[in-house]
């Protein structure tokens, strides 16, 4: 049964990857930048999720050791991304896509820090905690505009927050190895996604915004 579950959500999630792929062409170099982020916080869970499918089939050490990294990695990373990627197309920023390297190694980087400090627990849930504000106050933004980002923007909420009825959970429990929590990466990791997606839409984000710009200037 846990086989069948990571398997749609790995497949779930490769198909909003490929969604946001498709988007990513008609936005501008700074937005597609943002997707590409988005792009890696999905298809981290993805391929973790995709190895614990396998489980049942008694994966050999090397490949439990790279599902492992995987889950951790999306634990801390995917959420974050994909907050900030919802703040950055709501409020149309304009970062070069070279800071979401430096933004990915800052994560890493903090990761490890509270790691080698015993509290790594504590800062997964302070990050993702922080990163589901980011997202909700994203969807607020352009509320009257649109109302789905919002309700997507909810729904990874209810999501998000469902292991703290679990005590000793962590956040995005499921993607390190094989749990019944799992159910709950759905609406986290599906909803964070579709409203990113769909935050893209914002003129600020198209690649004819851009182009405009610059002629706008020089009349």
């Amino acid at each position: 049964m846990m086989s069948l579950i990571y398997g749609l959500l790995s497949a779930a999630l490769f198909g909003i990857s490929a969604w946001l792929w498709r988007r990513r062409g008609g936005l501008n170099e700074n937005a597609r930048g943002a997707i590409t982020a988005a792009l890696l916080a999905l298809l981290l869970p993805a391929a973790s999720s995709l190895l614990l499918t396998l489980d049942s089939f008694a994966l050999s050490e090397t490949l439990t050791h790279i599902q492992r990294m995987l889950g951790l990695a999306a634990q801390n990373i995917s959420l974050p991304l994909l907050g900030l990627t919802a703040f950055y197309m709501a409020f149309g920023l304009r970062w070069q896509p070279a800071n979401w390297g430096r933004i990915l190694l800052g994560l890493m980087a903090a990761f490890e820090l509270t790691r080698r400090m015993d509290m790594q627990q504590s800062y997964q849930w302070s990050i993702n905690l922080l990163s589901l504000a980011l997202l909700l106050l994203a969807g607020a933004l352009i509320l009257r505009r649109d109302l789905r980002p919002m309700l997507f923007g909810s729904l990874a909420a209810i999501g998000i927050g469902a292991p703290l009825f679990s005590p000793g959970a962590a956040a995005l429990a499921g993607l390190l190895s094989s749990s019944p929590l799992a159910l709950w990466l759905f609406p986290t990791l599906l909803g964070a996604g579709l409203a990113v997606g769909l935050l893209s839409e914002q003129a600020h984000n198209s690649h004819n915004e851009s182009v405009e710009a610059p002629n706008a200037e020089r009349t």
